[in-house]
């Protein structure tokens, strides 16, 4: 009797199906939207949900790995942060603490939840294109005397990158501990050998999960940060990865719209404490934290306090996420976003809904041009609930890939975490929130002024979309949770 290869492997996959819906429903406790999202794609589309089960939607055996290590880690290296600068776990007193009584709630949300004390005196410098930053970051990395530590989810093997590795491979040579870690699945088309100067210069590259066919499920777990500190005095984070589109050189996605910050200050610590915790995940090496890593603790250099807040799979409570509900929930005047996805879980969405009919003037911008067609159609999806709200919604004339968030002029967030739900619960994020009346509102003119690039979609032309966009639309919406 010959076998049918085919009815076996379809019927295994029929009965691995089954076991991932007991997992889904009775083990990984999903929201309640993601779980009916994959309950869907398993009955109806079975070869799809299994592999992208296998790819995308393991979380279960995730916990059985090191993600618990580096969480029992990162609470002892904050800790041990803690012990050497007291004044980081303080709001602080007197005149500088006036000026945060509106925000007290957030920043306390953020110390207890996150472990992320505020720190205060620091100068924040914004960037809105990659020549500025990377300009900087050039400069920086050419002055730097000890230490260069490098966190990115992507990194091309284009000209730009090639020129950062050319500057970390010259520092190395003479004597600059050169660390870097790289996003496995972000840098997938970046060959290995490509880092191989500044290796054998010296430098170190770890890739954080690695990604193959023995552990596929890795690449639903993304390490999205972009993290610079050099010294231990300068640190970078924002939007911005390593390639050539980021200095708008990427014809089909031009302009290129992005937003980064240069800090020097008390925060950079916490930006070095974060690289550190992964560094040691990817690498399995501990550093101390020595004195010449931390130069900047206690000093005073500008009038902005910061918090640095990261979130990721290995946290119990998407922290992120938490404070974006809080900004949210604290504007009584304006609050105005960029995200280049706008994919929010309901909590935020529902947030967004009540401010705009709170009479808070919501304003919210994305991208012209989408570099994903499929999270476009979301994106446009929600986009229209949020408009019959009286949300005012701006299409950037370019691609935007600025993660920003001000509320009332008052306290503004940049970082790496896009408005959607794999950002908040599955990828590895870190942001910066800015308590700096003045940065605030300077980021609020630079929203302003993005608005003269920008289309407007009201929502009479929202609703004279074709059917078939409408109908498509709504279909990629309901996988949103799986995303």
């Amino acid at each position: 009797m010959a076998i049918d290869l085919t009815s076996i492997i379809l019927s295994s996959i029929l009965v691995a199906n089954i076991v991932f819906a007991i997992i889904v429903v009775f083990f990984e406790r999903k929201r309640p939207a993601e779980m009916l999202a994959w309950l869907l794609l398993f009955a109806f589309l079975p070869v799809v949900g299994f592999l992208f089960y296998m790819f995308f939607g393991q979380k279960i055996f995730n916990r059985l790995r090191k993600l618990k290590l580096k969480q029992e880690d990162d609470q002892k290296l904050v800790k041990a942060l803690e012990g050497q600068y007291k004044g980081l776990t303080q709001l602080g007193e007197g005149a500088f603490i006036e000026p945060l009584m509106e925000d007290l709630g957030l920043i306390r949300m953020g110390l207890v939840q996150a472990a992320a004390p505020l720190t205060p005196y620091n100068d924040v410098t914004i960037f809105n294109h990659g020549n500025e930053k990377f300009q900087h970051l050039f400069e920086d990395i050419r002055l730097a005397k000890d230490s260069i530590h490098l966190e990115y989810f992507i990194w091309r093997g284009n000209d730009l990158g090639r020129r950062l590795i050319d500057a970390l491979t010259e520092r190395a040579k003479e004597g600059v501990e050169v660390r870097v870690v790289l996003d496995d699945w972000g840098c997938k088309l970046t060959p290995k050998r490509f880092f191989r100067p500044l290796l054998e210069a010296g430098g170190e590259v770890y890739w954080f999960l690695p990604v193959s066919l023995a552990w596929s499920f890795n690449a639903n777990y993304r390490n999205h940060r972009k993290i610079v500190v050099i010294d231990g005095a300068i640190g970078y984070t924002g939007g911005m990865n390593v390639g050539d589109e980021y200095l708008g050189l990427r014809p089909s996605a031009s302009p290129w719209r992005d937003t980064h910050i240069r800090i020097v200050g008390p925060a950079v610590a916490h930006l070095q404490a974060r690289f550190f915790m992964d560094y040691f995940f990817a690498s399995g090496k501990k550093v101390a934290l020595e004195e010449r890593y931390l130069p900047a603790l206690g000093l005073e250099h500008g009038t902005s306090a910061v918090q640095i807040i990261s979130s990721g799979p290995d946290s119990k409570e998407q922290h992120v996420r938490q404070c974006f509900f809080k900004m949210i929930n604290s504007a009584r005047e304006s609050l105005y976003l960029q995200t280049p996805y706008l994919v929010p879980d309901e909590s935020i969405l529902e947030a967004l809904r009540v401010a705009a009919y709170s009479g808070v003037d919501v304003r919210v911008m994305i991208p012209g041009i989408s570099n994903n067609r499929f999270v476009h159609r979301v994106t446009m999806a929600y986009a229209g609930e949020l408009l019959q709200a009286g949300v005012r919604i701006y299409e950037y004339g370019g691609f935007l890939h600025s993660k920003c968030l001000v509320a009332d002029r008052r306290v503004l967030t940049i970082g790496t975490t896009n408005l959607d739900v794999r950002s908040f619960a599955l990828n590895f994020e870190v942001n910066a929130f800015i308590y700096d009346n003045m940065k605030a509102a300077e980021y609020s003119d630079i929203f302003l002024k993005d608005i003269a690039s920008s289309n407007e979609l009201t929502l009479d032309e929202y609703r004279r979309r074709g059917l078939w966009q409408r109908f498509s639309e709504g279909i990629c919406r309901l996988f949103a949770p799986l995303m």
